[in-house]
């Protein structure tokens, strides 16, 4: 009789799931690089171009636009097909998206308008790809371990926060800008080949079929789940509605306050973004080796009233200081948020509604976000000044965290049941 030896285990990285996870991170990382590029880049060569602070901000707000609509709409796609396929297709458009501006740019001219056309474009792809990335991380983790991957791609993503602007910064400022955004063109292109080929490891998807009946049906199912299923995903998104309402042109208002008020260049102004960011990848790389798998909603909270209070830091005091320990401070609320809204999602949601759900979760949100950006293009200079904006948006934040952490601990006190 010959006995067979025992396999030793293969560490989680060496399995197949663990490529495929590493290879999605990757991915995920290298085109989140590409939007913190974007982000700052677009603003930056607005006012290059002779815009005004109402002008960053209305461009800023056509990227959040489509958002609005292609948020719910990107989900139940997720929920139908492949999803990495998807996240595949969605990286491939926005770098086309990227080089037919280059060209235009390069033939004619650059203007806010045709800025405006391109951040447009690009919000179409956005939401899609956030649904189907965070709909398939469930099929490539277990649930316990969610808090962690979340984490880890929000590590990456603060990374991406200190080196993005940067990098933006000094292409802004020693590169034409067409040749701008044809350099932030090649972070989709790459983002693209890393998923070639890849597969999921759940169970192949099958397609579902039927036309716009079918996916309406589909799209309402989610909505009914948000107005009738766990309570907890509803205060999420209101939440992340409000803060976003509050904050929706925050980075084009601290932007024109570095150019204009503090007369900073944009290369400086890149340093000042990577510089509050240190902090931010310090937490997230904490959460990843060790996030509690509890306490969601009371973190969320707290988490919102930091970032209140670093944005009203901002609007009281007019300083190079409080410009970055505002940044680092919300930079670090942001990274807490983003963590727990997200893994509560995924422990609390039917794997089945998910991508549904976090479609809607992201349109209702980037609707806020929308909103607070057209309401500043408006506003601002006319009505109410940036610090002004600044200072009653942050008070708000702070108010609306406290109130959310005080309701979990009231609730755990009185029910002695813990909140998600």
């Amino acid at each position: 009789m010959t006995v067979q030896p025992i396999p030793k285990p293969r560490p989680p990285a060496a399995t197949p799931e663990g490529r495929r996870f590493a290879r999605l991170w990757t991915a995920y990382t290298v085109n989140v690089a590409g939007d913190e590029f974007y982000v700052l880049a677009v603003p930056l060569i607005v006012y290059q171009v002779g815009g005004t602070a109402a002008a960053m901000s209305l461009v800023y707000a056509c990227a959040l636009l489509p958002q609005v609509f292609m948020g719910v709409w990107g989900g139940v796609l997720a929920d139908r097909q492949d999803r990495i396929k998807l996240l595949r297709l969605c990286y491939l458009c926005s770098a086309l998206v990227l080089l037919l501006a280059y060209a235009v740019f390069s033939a004619a001219h650059v203007s806010v308008g045709g800025l405006a056309v391109t951040a447009i474009l690009l919000g179409v792809t956005a939401p899609v790809a956030a649904a189907s990335f965070d709909s398939s991380l469930p099929h490539f983790v277990p649930h316990h371990a969610l808090p962690r991957a979340n984490a880890a791609t929000e590590a990456s993503r603060t990374t991406c926060v200190v080196m993005g602007p940067a990098v933006a910064g000094f292409a802004v400022s020693q590169l034409a800008p067409e040749q701008a955004v044809l350099f932030n063109s090649v972070s989709f292109v790459v983002a693209y080949l890393l998923l070639y080929r890849i597969t999921s490891p759940a169970a192949p998807v099958k397609r579902a079929r039927g036309g716009l009946v079918s996916q309406w049906r589909d799209l309402t199912t989610g909505l009914r789940y948000l107005a009738t299923g766990n309570a907890a995903v509803r205060v999420g998104v209101l939440t992340s509605t409000v803060v976003n309402f509050l904050f929706g042109a925050y980075e084009p208002m601290v932007i024109y306050r570095m150019r204009h008020d503090l007369s900073l260049g944009a290369d400086t102004v890149g340093i000042i973004f990577a510089v509050s960011g240190v902090t931010s990848v310090a937490v997230a790389l904490l959460l990843s080796w060790k996030a509690p798998s509890r306490g969601y909603l009371m973190v969320m909270g707290l988490s919102v009233a930091l970032q209140g209070l670093a944005v009203a830091g901002l609007g009281a005091f007019t300083s190079l200081g409080a410009v970055i320990g505002a940044q680092v401070a919300l930079a670090t609320g942001t990274v807490l948020y983003t963590v727990y809204w997200r893994a509560m999602r995924q422990t609390v949601v039917p794997v089945e509604l998910l991508g549904r759900v976090a479609g809607t979760c992201r349109s209702i949100a980037y609707g806020g976000a929308f909103l607070g950006s057209a309401v500043s293009a408006v506003t601002l200079n006319r009505f109410v000044g940036v610090n002004t904006a600044l200072l009653l948006a942050g008070l708000v934040s702070t108010a609306l965290g406290a109130t959310v952490a005080g309701h979990v601990f009231w609730t755990r006190k009185v029910t002695g049941k813990s909140a998600p």
